[in-house]
């Protein structure tokens, strides 16, 4: 969560935010959210693939500071 908040601030305070960002970080919280419960099961392959869908948000987040 706290390179989510810093990549969050920093799009903020870049100016560069935008729907895909603002899709990226309601991406990224929803698959967090979803992990949990799914960590806690000890489902291994969807678990991972929540993961991963978290990871996707956190790149659509960080996509404009690096563009």
């Amino acid at each position: 969560f706290p390179f989510f908040a810093a990549a969050v601030l920093g799009v903020v305070a870049a100016g560069r935010t935008g729907e895909a960002t603002a899709l990226g970080a309601q991406l990224y919280l929803a698959a967090r959210v979803v992990y949990v419960p799914l960590y806690l099961a000890g489902v291994p392959y969807l678990r991972s693939l929540v993961w991963a869908s978290a990871m996707a948000g956190l790149a659509m987040v960080l996509w404009p500071l690096l563009h």
